[in-house]
């Protein structure tokens, strides 16, 4: 039997102000595809806010991640840390959903085209996938193979 629900009991006491500040929060939709950039947002809410509790922030996350996320999860949720509940699911979802380094540099060399986008969408979509592996010249001869040939 899972000790979720008993871990709800143990959680540590909020304050007034706290219950009052989470009434507020709209996490938006996870975003699978940066889930650090996801945490951003979920973050500034929690500090606009007021949000400090561990617990409170962890089951926050919790409420607002779909089934398919859940699952993903799982392992973190049905037995969550004593302490740092928070960070724990944190860390577990930005190591499950963000892509390796290896995809990451494939999809820059290979699956990236201008599409409908402007040109410095694209090349921020390459720097952030560029992280500081690729050197500015590579990825700007990247960028320009990727033009069309009338710009």
């Amino acid at each position: 039997m899972d000790n979720s629900s008993d871990n709800l009991v143990n959680q540590e006491p909020k304050t007034s102000t706290e219950v009052n500040e989470i009434r507020h929060i709209k996490l938006p939709c996870f975003w699978q595809k940066r889930p650090s950039l996801w945490f951003a947002q979920v973050d500034a809410q929690f500090y606009q806010f007021g949000v400090r509790a561990d617990t409170t922030k962890y089951y926050t996350v919790v409420a607002a991640l779909d089934s398919n996320v859940l699952q993903q999860v799982a392992d973190v949720i049905e037995n969550p840390p004593a302490t740092d509940k928070y960070e724990a699911l944190k860390c577990q979802l930005i190591a499950r959903f963000t892509d390796s380094q290896e995809k990451q540099l494939r999809t820059l060399l290979t699956d990236l085209e201008l599409g409908d986008r402007q040109p410095s969408q694209l090349l921020r979509e390459m720097k952030a996938l560029a992280g500081n592996k690729i050197d500015e010249e590579v990825l700007r001869t990247l960028w320009l193979q990727r033009m069309p040939s009338q710009i």
